[in-house]
């Protein structure tokens, strides 16, 4: 049962509640992950953010191939949150994959989220959430 854990085993980070021992000790977001970590990762779902408040959160994208000609993916960014891998990206939005061919603007794309768990979802939504209440 979530939630009803006892007082002495209560997890303190994210890694202990994943009780997965090949996550990093590591608290907090951190952009500087190597593209290298994305091996293995998967879709978890889609995200409601735009490319403004992604940009102000993440950082500039470590993949950028401006409209997305002959490439699934336009814009990508790689970072952790609590040692838990996460990706963001524009899944088959760019030149080749919309009608008619040109791609979608980047206000008007919709964001997916993936990583090396399906937590990944809650994680980089709630950091999205949160910056938002801040008003930011």
């Amino acid at each position: 049962m979530i939630g009803r854990w006892k007082k002495k085993s209560e997890p303190k980070n994210i890694q202990q509640l994943l009780k997965n021992t090949s996550y990093e000790k590591e608290i907090g977001i951190n952009t500087q992950v190597p593209y290298s970590e994305i091996v293995g990762t998967y879709g978890n779902g889609k995200l409601d953010v735009d490319y403004t408040t992604l940009k102000q959160l993440f950082g500039k994208p470590v993949r950028d191939s401006k409209n997305g000609k002959g490439s699934k993916v336009r814009k990508q960014w790689v970072f952790s949150i609590d040692g838990v891998v996460c990706t963001v990206y524009d899944w088959k939005q760019g030149y080749d994959y919309t009608r008619p061919k040109g791609g979608l603007a980047l206000r008007d794309t919709e964001w997916t989220v993936g990583g090396s768990h399906p937590i990944c979802k809650r994680l980089v939504q709630g950091v999205i959430d949160s910056y938002r209440i801040r008003g930011e």
